[in-house]
């Protein structure tokens, strides 16, 4: 698997840092609040090229009896016109090595366009931000984005004793007004079961600059 330093990376390993809480956390504590979608200040914006604006939520799943924890950061609010950023991101429980994320396939509310997806690492103990190859391809039906892994996946990185983080930053432009919308993510790698729909969810509502679409 190839891989090379990050470069314009770095700002969103750090909202995801400070949204989520995961830079020098263990799996167990950083994962350990529940899956539904929850509200919060404006820290998952922080970095971005105005991705949201006002709120985020970042549910976090533990993967059926697989040791793969799963985070799921997204804006509560997008404006039409704007960029906006979901964040899938994976750890390995107690530093367990060898565990690797294979695809992440994510369904963005309606009116959003893709962009385009960026994987990264981060590896204690130094926390070295690195960019990894990846595919990615949009179904033409569902408009779901895959983002495949080259062979082998992308492993979670550890020290032997603490998680890393493995990220996948998915960008869209909101080019449609609807009120609100579901997204979702999903994903294959080491012993992970077979979804049936999935894993993580948020609901984006869109707004323009005079407040809510039908308010």
């Amino acid at each position: 698997m190839v891989g090379h330093l990050a470069r314009r990376s770095g700002s969103v390993l750090a909202a995801l840092a400070i949204g989520v809480g995961v830079a020098t956390m263990g799996a167990g504590a950083a994962w350990g609040v529940s899956s539904s979608a929850v509200g919060g200040v404006d820290q998952g914006c922080a970095g971005l090229e105005q991705p949201c604006d006002t709120s985020f939520w970042s549910p976090s799943e533990r993967v059926g009896n697989s040791n793969i924890y799963l985070g799921y950061q997204g804006p509560g609010e997008a404006e039409v016109g704007r960029e906006v950023g979901y964040f899938p991101s994976f750890s390995a429980p107690d530093g367990m090595p060898g565990l690797a994320v294979t695809s992440v396939t994510h369904h963005a509310p309606r009116g959003f366009e893709f962009v385009g997806a960026e994987v990264s690492s981060r590896t204690p103990p130094w926390w070295t931000d690195v960019n990894l190859d990846s595919t990615a391809t949009v179904d033409p039906v569902t408009g779901d984005v895959t983002v495949t892994a080259p062979e082998g996946g992308w492993v979670i990185p550890t020290d032997g004793f603490r998680s890393g983080q493995l990220y996948v930053y998915l960008r869209y432009k909101v080019v449609k007004p609807y009120l609100a919308g579901t997204a979702g993510v999903t994903f294959t790698g080491t012993d992970v079961p077979a979804s049936k729909g999935w894993m993580a969810t948020g609901i984006t509502r869109e707004v323009s600059a005079f407040g809510p679409f039908g308010s």
